[in-house]
């Protein structure tokens, strides 16, 4: 992995630059598409101890701009994909002591910066900046359409915000997004393929390294299969993943498991999450999720999705033993002629150890909108 860090970069804009000179101006020009979007939320968080409300990103879904530049081959279609964050202030950063910047982009925000060849025949190859096999593996088969209010990654609501000692000690114990995890692949820079679509099975692997952070050389490599089809009236969709990290200490590995079902003609969904990671430092932890969901065409003016969740982990913090409990309520609307999902959230956190320290509960409500443009 050693010459990745440059190669993620130098590679795909050397194809997208070589694909560019090979067209005309005209056709580069209709190859083209910009997209993004606004996602902001208020949000009102108790620990036990205060309150804190204030307005910034949806980490769920932070807001972002991006472009695709396509252009088919005599056997397949050359893609590349720049997208990123506007680096705006996000929901899963806050706590009662945070102080960020409103505004305060800087590499890491880059989501992706790839190149991608697809192939009805071979599959589709990958190279630079973007997601892992294993990235959106254990959300992948929640079919509730409210992933703007809560998934399994739990953190990205009020990730920053500490557990405080019910005791009134000062010293406030971890915070939501230690004890919440969902070991999902994430965005690497990396080399990545996935196969052709087989009986609505597909199969990834890739390795990767960070390339936007500095000074960290931990490498990543996983594997993932997919599945996904329509068995009458109801949708499926199965996840499965293996992952290993490979750092300078505490290398780890993970598997996550999904499987979730949508019927259609009645707007009943669910799903289940399954997540396991071991480290070398002994600590083995894992969890479950399961959320239950519901959508009408109640409004003329766009679909409602509903849906309650749950989550429990054990030992996400210590090797003694912990649990991590989460109960949730998520709401979306969509807007379609204006290109917006209105979305209300509201979940509550519980941190236990065997320790004999007792944690207060900590509440968070959220509130916003997303506009698509």
């Amino acid at each position: 992995m050693v010459g990745i860090k440059h190669s993620v970069w130098a590679a795909p804009a050397a194809l997208i630059v070589g694909s560019v000179a090979m067209t005309s101006a005209a056709s580069a020009q209709e190859g083209f598409r910009f997209y993004g979007s606004l996602n902001g939320a208020v949000t009102s968080v108790d620990d036990g101890v205060e309150r804190r409300n204030e307005f910034s990103d949806n980490s769920n879904a932070p807001s972002r701009i991006g472009a695709w530049y396509e252009m088919g081959t005599g056997s397949g279609t050359l893609k590349f994909n720049f997208e990123t964050a506007l680096g705006l202030r996000g929901t899963s950063s806050l706590s009662m002591t945070s102080s960020d910047d409103f505004f305060d982009w800087d590499k890491t925000d880059i989501r992706k910066f790839e190149a991608i060849y697809e192939t009805d025949r071979f599959g589709t190859f990958y190279l630079g900046q973007g997601s892992m096999a294993a990235d959106g593996i254990s959300g992948g088969t929640d079919l509730s359409g409210t992933d703007l209010s809560g998934t399994v990654a739990v953190a990205d609501t009020a990730g920053g915000f500490a557990f405080q000692p019910r005791s009134g000690s000062t010293t406030p114990g971890p915070s939501i997004g230690d004890v919440f995890k969902d070991f999902d692949g994430g965005r690497k820079g990396r080399v990545r393929y996935d196969t052709p679509s087989f009986g609505g099975f597909v199969v990834s692997a890739s390795a990767g390294t960070e390339i936007l952070k500095d000074n960290d050389d931990t490498n990543f490599y996983d594997v993932a299969l997919r599945y996904g089809a329509d068995l009458g009236d109801t949708t499926l969709r199965a996840t499965l993943s293996y992952a290993e990290t490979d750092g300078a200490s505490d290398d780890s590995k993970s598997v996550v498991g999904s499987v979730g079902a949508l019927h259609n003609p009645t707007g009943i969904s669910g799903t289940v999450t399954l997540g396991q990671n071991d480290r070398d430092s002994g600590r083995k932890s894992d969890y479950v999720y399961a959320k239950l969901g519901y959508q009408r065409d109640w409004f003329s003016f766009g679909r409602t999705h509903l849906s309650v969740d749950a989550y429990r982990g054990n030992d996400m913090v210590e090797v003694t033993g912990d649990k991590s409990v989460s109960y949730g309520f998520e709401a979306v609307q969509k807007l379609d002629n204006a290109n917006m999902d209105l979305f209300f959230s509201y979940h509550q956190h519980s941190y236990d150890v065997n320790t004999g320290t007792v944690y207060n509960d900590v509440d968070a409500y959220m509130l916003g909108a997303r506009w698509h443009f």
